[in-house]
């Protein structure tokens, strides 16, 4: 299997941590203004608002998770 990974858990955790980096750091990269904007969007939402879409973004990426393992 040419995409097979041997790594033990902290070596798993710290891979995904900087796949994490990674992609925050090259979204930033390309576009610092809509960046910018987001931001500002986010701190003006409501705290309820803020629970819902990190409950929304949680789910998917546990339905995500378990499609592809």
């Amino acid at each position: 299997n040419l995409m097979s990974i041997d790594l033990n858990l902290i070596e798993l955790i710290f891979f995904f941590i900087s796949i994490l980096f990674i992609g925050e750091g090259v979204i930033y990269f390309l576009f610092p203004s809509y960046m910018k904007k987001m931001l500002h969007y986010i701190l003006n939402l409501n705290t309820d608002n803020m629970r819902i879409i990190g409950l929304c973004f949680t789910f998917l990426g546990t339905m995500i998770l378990y499609i592809i393992l």
